[in-house]
């Protein structure tokens, strides 16, 4: 019962209350209609005090929240519902509004409760803390007027991928000023936004005085922060917060990516102390110094902006100049104007800008003033620029060595100069040696590099100058220090005033007048004069009042004899007289102060005795005088303070110890007494005269260059500061001093040392720990370079970058036995030639310690069978594939036993257990390896070359078996390769997608290039495509019937091909037949061509074919679109068979072919098939060839060159050479509408040809055509027996050019019906070397031929 009762009370309370709700919108309309009222209101109020906000903050430039103006569209979107509600409100009552309606009660009143609901919602939501925020500024926009240059945009683009580095948190931009780094890291800024790589990027202007309340400023606009600190520290506080904020990793917000850009940053600046934190943010930074950017502010990457390319600055600047650069008179000022500008773009832009719609005076003016160069005009933006730079330099000692840079030549500064110069002037403070001279100026020339005010040079041991930085270091020398240079030619020599102020004269190759009688130079510190003019004498008097010279510096002067007024520089401390003629030069012992004597390539031949006297002298430099012959007994001696003697290809008749009255010249011993000796160049020829403790006595000795024995070619300009080259007959000569440089050496020659089993045995116990290069050649007592079977697994060669073994018919081994694991683990290089009991190169385990490979070559070892060997079970390659990383480029050549890179010791074992029995047919047991495999990979090799091997295959035909070691090449050569019947598999092409080169040559058995994937399988590619490939050479292939298998062969950037030898060559490609049937060929009666359609070559510029002697057509009527079309040179040689050379369908194709080289092709009958086109009866538009020279040669069945006249269809006019011999059947040379048309035309020889006249008769051409050759200045006629008259009818011949006219052997010529003009006065009779029965041409009576 109770169930029952609690059932209908829950029935009841379902019904009830729904009933109740309802019939209460009835009742309740009124009140519900007015709340309603009150409450629209009450929002409408409220939408009205936030409009009022909104509008104060735009005001204050602020942006509005976003749920600010959502709410406000959804207020606007109530209120007007609202109203609607409220405006039903009449139409409550029916009968004439006397009764109630009861439905519409019900509906206005369920609306207003409904709506009031939604009312009291946005009420609530109003309540905002804030309308509005302070809006980020707009950023980093496009950048205005960027020109995308390719040198630049390299650049950009690393920085973006450093960028995108996540090991790289500090990114450097260095360059000189004026260069462009703003204006890139702006174009970088720019990359990245569009790339989404950083959410926010902004960017603060640094400069040369850094305001760090303006940097935090611009910064936290760009964020989007207030920093309202007082102090530039809590202001930092404030940023670093904020940074942090944004970029810190939260759950519930994502993290902001920030990039942070200081531009123009001078000298450290403390990231702290501006507010930016060491983590979250990335940080791209640019300077004028790499210093300030690597070592102040620790970027971990750094970029240098280089100089514009000529041909980019040109682009620019004649881009900014606009049309007046087009006018000619203008062009070339313009262009040496550009050259002036020398890359630097904020001068090539100034200069544009100024000289724009200029006329020519104001160019030469500009140009004048670009010679010149100083803070004028034109040049005052540079000057600024390079100004600060100069000016921000630390120390006197950093500017004076700038500024010494600038008195010498821009392009090839030698740091050797610079230290003698140095030295003289006493340029560094407290540098006692020569030693420390030199580390000082080597710290400063990087400081100046870094600062890119030096560039480096194009040779070690040189800097260069960019020009216009060059220009400002004179001008600023000029200015303030009173020195006098010039860029190119001091037309006068100043007056006695201002040579009374002058510090300095340089003139490094300049033309100058002659010199005066004597320069009165009272303040003179150095006179540099390198000459140009050899007959240049230096009068006797000259230096007389130039008391205060400190450096002398005579380059290419004839001083012989010396002038006397040397002697009156008393206080020279540096003195060169490089390339001088010289005699007598005892007066220099005179110069008691003398620091520096530098005599290089002079033709010296005694080096007196006074010359000891230069008890202070620390540098002496004999190099390369040749015709030295004596050194006087104890001058080296004497010079006890020497620290560089430089002696190489000079001096070498080193004479046998003993008392100094007893001989003539220097002995080795006095070497020995310069202990301060740290720099030594020298020859030995004779080492018996080398005394036994000699090296001993240098113990300061830091660099050397030293030869011992006879026959080493003084080679050193790749030599490193410590080499010694040995030619000993026994190992009994290597004293223990030569002992003692052995350890130190870094570059070593070993040749004929006799006594030497292991090299590093014998020869440096210890390891060569510091050698970096070594030579061995013709010892033939050297079995291994490493025996540590004999003392036991050691390091050894821990340095060493290359190693060369020659002619070593000894040697077995590089290494026997075990090594330590760090031993040759910087090796390089290796080369390998004529060791001809080396089987092979390393055993695994070495091979694996290879890491930093680069190239391997091995040339000519008669039993070598392979690289990489097992030596024991141990000792295998079955694990992890062995990896030469590094390897670039591999060669093999002459090696007649070679099998394999690397071959398993099974392998080896069935091989010659396969050739014990006489077994041919063993595939499966190994013996028809692939040069390559799986377990040696070398995944970036670029260059590999091989050369008479007798593999069978590079390369596995399975793909599963071919190592991954091509993806990177870029050139191939194979020659003499007698057992390789293919080169690739179609599964490899598309590996080769960097091959530029491919070369095969003398492949007697190569069938196919590409053969398609599993032999006999019947696979093949439909497309095969060689992507850049820019050079193929496929030469001396007597079975080669075409390149490949396939549909389509695509080489879009192929250059050069050429095609010799190939007898069997047809087609270059065949077609499969269907998917799984072999290649077929067409069908018999149609005539192959070499190219048809399914060969894409558009970028062709060079084709020799020769020897083909198979081959009827070249080209099918039908070739791919855009092939051959840029064709430029064409060879055919000795094609027996070839029927034509240009199909006439295609002959418009060949339209831009400058070079035609047809020889020895017996069955051709026609040079130019023009049937077909003069048949067409819609004719084209007349064609301009670009042909320029015609050799045609042995072509016994040529009837003509031209089978039609190609008026209307083809023009000529470029032709300049054209030469025929060997050619019986050619009755012809030239149509008549072609030889019109030769305005370029110069060389013109027919020899040995059929030929009854030059230019063939055209019926259709009026009467008396006229011939002129306005160019022609070349004409032979030789062999000619046939030929009868230069043209078959009345006309005129004018040759106004002509020079040589030479006619044999022509019997039946004939007199020209009229005369042939020459207004040119070479063509005299005397120039004329004519015989025959009759001359070609006649005079008349005014002397003109005729």
């Amino acid at each position: 019962m109770e169930i029952v009762i609690s059932i209908v009370a829950k029935v009841a309370e379902l019904l009830v209350v729904p009933i109740k709700r309802q019939i209460g919108y009835v009742i309740d309309c009124n009140t519900n209609i007015q709340n309603l009222k009150n409450e629209v209101e009450k929002l409408t109020d409220a939408k009205t005090r936030v409009i009022h906000s909104i509008e104060e903050a735009r005001r204050n430039g602020k942006e509005i929240e976003v749920d600010v103006e959502n709410w406000l569209r959804s207020v606007d979107g109530v209120i007007e519902g609202g109203g609607g509600v409220v405006g039903d409100e009449s139409s409550k009552k029916c009968f004439m509004g006397l009764c109630p309606d009861l439905k519409i009660r019900y509906r206005l009143g369920k609306a207003a409760k409904k709506e009031l609901t939604v009312v009291a919602d946005l009420q609530k939501k109003g309540e905002f803390a804030r309308v509005s925020y302070r809006a980020a500024p707009s950023g980093i926009g496009p950048v205005k007027d960027y020109e995308a240059f390719e040198s630049r945009d390299s650049v950009v683009n690393a920085i973006v991928d450093a960028l995108k580095d996540g090991a790289v948190n500090m990114v450097g931009v260095y360059g000189m000023g004026g260069l462009g780094k703003t204006t890139l890291v702006l174009k970088v800024a720019e990359q990245v936004k569009e790339g989404r790589l950083f959410d926010k990027v902004v960017l603060a202007l640094v400069s040369h005085t850094p305001d760090i309340r303006r940097i935090q400023g611009e910064i936290a606009d760009g964020l989007g922060l207030k920093l309202d600190a007082e102090t530039d520290k809590g202001r930092a506080s404030q940023l670093c917060e904020g940074l942090k904020k944004m970029t810190c990793k939260k759950p519930e917000t994502r993290t902001m990516r920030v990039l942070v850009i200081l531009d123009d940053i001078w000298k450290e600046l403390k990231l702290e102390d501006v507010g930016i934190p060491h983590e979250g943010c990335k940080i791209l930074m640019s300077s004028r110094n790499e210093y300030v950017l690597s070592r102040e502010m620790g970027a971990n990457k750094n970029f240098p902006i280089q100089f514009l390319p000529a041909s980019e600055a040109w682009i620019f600047f004649e881009k900014m100049v606009g049309v007046t650069v087009k006018n000619p008179s203008v062009q070339p000022v313009a262009a040496e104007v550009a050259k002036r500008c020398a890359g630097l773009p904020i001068l090539l832009a100034t200069v544009a800008r100024a000289l724009k719609n200029k006329d020519l005076y104001a160019w030469k003016d500009a140009l004048k003033q670009l010679t010149r160069f100083d803070k004028d005009e034109i040049d005052k933006r540079v000057y600024s620029c390079l100004e600060l730079s100069y000016i921000a330099l630390r120390g006197d000692e950093i500017k004076s060595l700038f500024l010494l840079c600038g008195q010498l030549r821009s392009n090839n500064i030698l740091i050797s100069d610079l230290l003698r110069y140095a030295i003289g002037l006493d340029l560094f403070e407290g540098r006692s040696t020569l030693e420390e001279t030199r580390n000082r100026l080597h710290t400063l020339l990087d400081e100046l590099k870094a600062s890119c005010l030096l560039l480096e040079g194009d040779n070690d041991g040189s800097v260069k100058m960019h020009d216009v930085v060059h220009s400002f270091a004179i001008s600023v020398a000029s200015r303030d220090h009173h020195v006098l240079t010039v860029a190119d030619e001091l037309k006068e020599w100043p007056t006695t005033d201002k040579r009374q102020q002058y510090t300095a004269i340089s003139l490094p190759f300049r033309k100058i007048p002659d010199l005066p009688a004597m320069l009165e130079c009272p303040n003179l510190n150095s006179f540099i004069l390198l000459s140009t003019d050899p007959s240049l004498q230096i009068p006797e008097n000259f230096f007389r009042e130039m008391k205060e010279l400190k450096v002398l510096d005579l380059t290419e002067v004839n001083l012989s004899p010396l002038p006397s007024s040397l002697q009156f520089l008393e206080n020279l401390e540096t003195l060169c007289l490089d390339h001088c003629v010289l005699e007598d030069i005892s007066i220099v012992g005179e110069l008691k102060k003398l620091k520096v004597l530098s005599l290089i390539s002079s033709n010296l031949v005694c080096l007196p005795g006074e010359i000891g006297k230069l008890t202070r002298l620390l540098l002496l430099d004999l190099s390369n005088c040749e015709r030295l012959e004596v050194i006087s007994p104890n001058v080296l001696s004497s010079l006890t303070r020497l620290e560089e003697l430089y002696m190489g290809n000079s001096f070498l008749k080193w004479e046998a110890e003993g008392p100094s009255s007893q001989r003539n010249s220097a002995c080795l011993s006095e070497l020995k007494l310069l202990a301060n000796l740290t720099t030594l160049d020298m020859q030995i020829t004779d080492a018996d005269h080398m005394p036994k403790d000699l090296f001993l006595c240098f113990q300061k000795l830091e660099r050397f260059r030293i030869f011992i024995g006879d026959g080493w070619g003084w080679s050193v300009e790749d030599a490193t500061s410590r080499t010694l080259k040995l030619k000993l007959n026994t190992v009994i000569q290597l004293e223990e001093g030569v002992n003692t440089l052995l350890k130190i050496t870094e570059e070593l020659h070993l040749q004929d040392l006799n006594g030497v089993k292991s090299i590093l045995n014998d020869l440096d116990g210890e390891g060569f720990c510091r050698l970096k290069d070594l030579h061995v050649q013709n010892c033939p007592g050297v079995q291994y370079i490493i025996n540590s079977m004999r003392m036991g697994p050691r390091t050894a060669f821990l340095n060493l970058d290359s190693l060369f073994l020659e002619n070593l018919d000894n040697l077995e081994m590089i290494c026997h036995g075990q090594l330590m694991a760090e031993s040759l683990g910087n090796l390089r290089i290796l080369k390998v030639e004529s060791c001809h009991r080396l089987k092979n190169l390393f055993s695994v385990s070495m091979a694996r310690r290879l890491v930093l490979l680069e190239e391997i070559t091995i040339i000519d070892c008669k039993i070598m069978e392979e690289v990489v060997a097992e030596e024991s079970e141990n000792d295998t390659a079955d694990g992890e594939p062995i990896e030469f990383t590094q390897l670039r480029r591999l060669t093999l050549q002459r090696l007649p036993q070679f099998t394999s890179f690397h071959s398993n010791r099974r392998q080896k074992l069935l091989a010659r257990d396969v050739r014990s029995k006489e077994i041919v047919a063993g595939n499966e047991l190994g013996t028809s390896m692939s040069l390559f495999n799986t377990k040696i990979l070398f995944p970036n090799l670029e260059d590999l070359k091989l050369s008479s091997i007798k593999v069978e295959k590079i390369w596995h035909d399975q793909p599963a078996m071919q190592p991954p070691c091509v993806k990177n090449l870029a050139s191939i050569a194979v020659e003499n390769c007698s057992n390789l019947n293919y080169l690739l598999t179609s599964s490899m092409v598309e590996s080769l997608a960097q091959l530029e080169r491919l070369e095969i040559q003398n492949c007697e058995s190569m069938e196919e290039i590409v053969v398609p994937e599993g032999i006999g399988e019947g696979k093949m590619m439909s497309k095969m495509l060689f992507p850049k490939l820019l050079r193929l050479e496929l030469n001396g292939l007597p079975k080669l019937t075409r390149f490949c298998t396939c549909n389509l062969l695509e080489c879009h950037t192929l250059k050069v091909l050429r095609l010799q030898k190939c007898p069997e060559l047809k087609e270059f490609i065949s077609i499969p037949s269907s998917a799984d049937g072999p290649a077929m060929s067409k069908p018999d009666n149609t005539k192959s061509a070499l190219f048809d359609d399914k060969v894409a070559f558009p970028d062709l510029e060079e084709f020799l074919i020769a020897e083909t002697d198979n081959l009827k057509v070249i080209w099918h009527s039908e070739l791919h679109p855009y092939s051959f079309c840029k064709l430029k040179t064409l060879g055919v040689w000795s094609g027996k068979n070839l029927l034509n050379i240009f199909p006439s369908s295609i002959l418009r194709r060949f339209h831009n072919l400058e070079t035609l080289l047809i020889n020895g092709c017996d069955s051709v009958e026609e040079i130019f098939d023009l049937q077909v086109l003069i048949n067409v009866e819609q004719r084209l538009a007349v064609m301009a060839s670009q042909l320029r020279v015609v050799r045609l040669k042995n072509l016994p069945h040529l009837k003509h060159v031209w089978n039609r006249d190609p008026q209307g269809i083809l023009s000529f006019h470029n032709l300049s050479t054209v030469g025929v011999l060997g050619c019986p059947g050619l009755r012809s040379l030239f149509p008549a509408s072609v030889a019109l048309k030769l305005p370029q035309l110069e060389v013109l020889r027919i020899v040995n040809c059929g030929v009854e006249e030059i230019v063939a008769k055209d019926e259709g051409l009026e009467e008396g055509p006229e011939f002129l050759f306005p160019k022609v200045t070349d004409l032979l006629l030789r062999e000619l027996p046939e030929l009868k008259r230069f043209y078959p009818g009345i006309h005129t011949s004018e040759w106004p050019r002509l020079k040589t006219l030479r006619v044999y052997g022509c019997e039946k010529i004939e007199i020209f019906p009229s005369e042939i003009k020459c207004s040119h006065e070479a063509c005299r009779e005397d120039h004329m070397d004519i015989e025959g029965q009759q001359p070609l041409l006649s005079f008349r009576k005014q002397g003109e031929f005729g």
